[in-house]
């Protein structure tokens, strides 16, 4: 089990996300922004009794004397930690380490947005030219890395400085590289985007690692054909289905950060991005329906070009419509898509409202009768 956490009380922890992996490793307690974590197979220790025992032996103190200590500390802490993590706090404090040394480094298909101090060893599997951007007087480059390890990929958006690394050929592709101490944020099609911050990134030179090459990975992590009913939360898939239906919105778009294109707060009639400060800000499409194969139906997710797609109109002719004061149920009622079946390629993941599982669509493509008669026949033969 991965653990990464944003910042702690003195009695207490906000924002802790734990990625599910490893089952044997379980979160014991936290303390002044401690986390202790055990991992049985790696020798720590069990039990209040064994935990004594082994303090005592490494600090040169008596039994009773450890057990008394254990007592105070959880009385010092209102009881808010049980008998076992008391023991591992007070063991700490005699300087006593009870548990060998963890690798909290992260898969890839463990980074979630809203993670931070994420160390992460993959591989480089596509490297893309930087690109300008400019506002008023101010003006950087933005590049984007593709890292993959054998559970899947992420982008790392490298921005201004950090852009060197790419110019510079500091990493290829196939290379292997470390980052430390990153932090995980949501893109504007609603997926995992790595970014440095603070935080570093190395090429590492260590034969040794074990990491699947570029095109093994880009193989693994490329979308199945399945049904829908065989989507399970966290794949990436495709599916041949029809749009049944798209759901009204009273605004089909939202305001993003021209230079990153991360959704901006509006504050007092201007709008303000997290990373770059005052914008003009640019708009783009959100739309939602729901897609049916005959073995099951799910919403989905249209952003950017793929709901402009969908919908038939650019982001730019629908706010020109609505500004005239066009109908919008006509607007939704003319959507030639619906009733059309597409190939829909996206990410599964599970709405946090209705805990139902949804396709956020990256690609949305129409359907070609010839290319899926030659995919069955190729079936066939195989």
């Amino acid at each position: 089990m991965g653990i990464y956490y944003q910042s702690f009380t003195p009695f207490g922890q906000r924002g802790i996300r734990l990625a599910a992996g490893d089952s044997s490793r379980a979160l014991r307690e936290w303390h002044q922004g401690v986390l202790i974590l055990e991992t049985p197979e790696a020798g720590a220790i069990e039990g209040v009794g064994d935990i004594i025992k082994k303090v005592a032996e490494s600090s040169g103190k008596g039994e009773d004397e450890i057990k008394k200590l254990i007592d105070e500390k959880q009385d010092e802490l209102s009881g808010l930690v049980s008998e076992e993590g008391a023991a591992y706090i007070v063991a700490r404090e005699l300087g006593v380490n009870l548990l060998k040394a963890t690798n909290r480094r992260l898969k890839v298909k463990n980074l979630i947005p809203g993670l931070r101090s994420v160390d992460l060893m993959a591989r480089v599997v596509r490297v893309f030219e930087p690109r300008e951007w400019s506002r008023g007087d101010k003006s950087g480059k933005v590049a984007s890395v593709i890292l993959g390890d054998d559970t899947g990929t992420i982008r790392l958006s490298l921005w201004n400085d950090e852009v060197k690394t790419v110019l510079t050929g500091a990493f290829v592709e196939g290379d292997t590289i470390k980052v430390s101490g990153g932090h995980v944020k949501m893109d504007n099609r609603g997926q995992p985007d790595l970014r440095l911050g603070r935080g570093s990134i190395e090429k590492v030179e260590d034969k040794s690692i074990e990491l699947p090459m570029p095109d093994q990975i880009s193989a693994t992590s490329a979308s199945q054909r399945r049904d829908i009913k065989d989507f399970k939360e966290g794949d990436y898939g495709e599916c041949m289905a029809g749009l049944v239906q798209i759901f009204k919105r009273s605004r089909p778009f939202y305001e993003v950060c021209p230079q990153c294109g991360n959704r901006v707060a509006e504050k007092e009639g201007k709008y303000e991005c997290q990373e770059h400060g005052q914008v003009e800000p640019d708009y783009r499409m959100v739309l939602s329906g729901v897609i049916d194969d005959g073995t099951a139906n799910m919403r989905v997710v249209f952003f950017g070009e793929t709901a402009e797609k969908v919908l038939g109109k650019s982001v730019k002719e629908l706010r020109d419509d609505l500004s005239k004061g066009k109908n919008q149920e006509e607007i939704y009622e003319k959507c030639q898509s619906v009733g059309k079946d597409f190939m829909f390629k996206g990410r599964i993941k599970r709405n946090d409202l209705s805990g139902n599982l949804e396709m956020v669509a990256n690609e949305v493509s129409d359907f070609d009768v010839k290319a899926e008669i030659r995919r069955l026949l190729e079936q066939v033969k195989n």
